[in-house]
């Protein structure tokens, strides 16, 4: 009997050694790409140009005990280490785990850590070689079991839609964000050429966790926050939590209005922590809303509730709490090979964690919620995995 999809994985990362995407960087550039260097104490660690050495560690843990640092890509005979092979070897992976298919996120290395590289060319070259690779090597060997999100430059608009248009010719189906389409912390008019071309070319929006400033401004407030700029001021009492600032920013700068149709996926934010903070925002927005002079047509969290999705992780709380949050627009996900994740043991991990849940509601988080987003046909027979 042909094989479906049962489970779908919705936060799952490449961790890979840089040799098999450093290639696609123009060879006049090559020498200042990242790359591993042996540990005198064990394991390896990157160097990242602009950037302190990046140890191996949490992000290569694929089950065995956490370390923070000294840990390899390799095996002591050489080969992969699991969670660190090509893409055929991820494919037994996720038999392993009793997983179907997983939404890929880009490791830091060729993300956050890249932004250390300040000449633009180079940076490009960069983003563009690992958004290559991961399309051509490693996503099209099952396109429909290994769910690619791009890495989006943050050196200005232009680069963005430019990488945003190409990802869609290799066939990639998302994109992670990482910064505002500006490229800067927060929103900008010129981000709507961005938003409308990923609407017209069907490309996913599913940042990881969050995008742009983490922290909310309140620069010039005195006692209190009399001068706080009316997103951060959504965001008071929450504590930080990811991703309230960048939704706050969504919502008051009007992108839902704008554009009633996006959608959002943020991944591994967990979600027993809404309950409280979106009855706060919304308390806020009551609150603050006379000082800025500004009316919304609806409530911030209504928007969020709309237009958002959030992904779990270890966080069986929020299936407990399923009455009190928008436990409907939850999806779930391994986090292979990240030490928190729940591999090779997902499968135990999703029988307890969704103890008592309806089975309604358990297949549309494990199954259709990451489907619909991601453009995936349930009934169709999905890629055999290769021996």
């Amino acid at each position: 009997m042909a094989r479906t999809y049962q489970v779908i994985s919705s936060d799952g990362h490449v961790e890979v050694p840089p040799d098999v995407w450093v290639k696609y960087v123009p060879a006049k550039w090559r020498d200042r790409a990242p790359r591993l260097v042996k540990l005198p104490e064990g394991g390896e660690g990157w160097i990242i140009e602009g950037q302190p050495l990046l140890h191996n560690g949490q992000n290569i843990t694929a089950g065995d005990p956490v370390r923070f640092r000294n840990a390899s890509y390799f095996n002591p005979d050489g080969s992969p280490h699991i969670g660190a092979g090509d893409a055929k070897q991820r494919l037994r992976e996720q038999d392993m785990d009793g997983i179907d298919a997983e939404v890929l996120f880009p490791p830091i290395f060729a993300t956050k850590f890249l932004e250390g590289v300040k000449d633009r060319p180079v940076y490009l070259s960069m983003v563009q070689a690992y958004n290559t690779f991961l399309a051509q090597d490693y996503c099209s060997v099952a396109p429909d079991r290994l769910i690619g999100n791009a890495v989006i430059p943050i050196t200005g608009i232009d680069d963005a839609v430019a990488e945003l248009k190409r990802i869609h010719s290799l066939g990639l189906r998302g994109v992670a964000i990482h910064q505002w389409p500006n490229g800067g912390g927060t929103p900008n008019p010129e981000d709507d050429r961005f938003w409308e071309t990923a609407l017209s070319l069907g490309v996913a929006l599913s940042p990881h966790a969050d995008f742009g400033d983490r922290q909310p401004n309140f620069g010039g407030g005195g006692a209190g926050t009399g001068n706080a700029q009316f997103a951060s001021a959504l965001t008071q009492r929450t504590g930080g939590m990811a991703p309230m600032l960048c939704l706050a920013h969504m919502v008051t700068s009007g992108l839902f209005d704008r554009f009633p149709s996006i959608r959002f996926y943020f991944a591994e934010t967990n979600a027993s922590w809404m309950p409280a903070h979106f009855w706060i925002m919304d308390d806020n927005y009551r609150v603050f809303r006379d000082w800025f002079k500004a009316t919304l047509k609806r409530p911030p969290t209504e928007y969020i509730r709309e237009h958002v999705q959030f992904g779990i992780i270890r966080d069986p709380m929020a299936l407990q709490l399923r009455d009190h949050l928008p436990v409907q627009n939850l999806m779930w996900g391994s986090d292979f090979p990240h030490s928190v994740g729940s591999f090779p043991r997902s499968r135990e991990f999703i029988k307890e964690a969704f103890g008592g849940v309806p089975e309604g509601l358990k297949r549309r988080i494990l199954l259709e919620n990451p489907a619909s987003f991601f453009k995936l046909d349930v009934h169709k027979p999905i890629t055999p995995t290769p021996n």
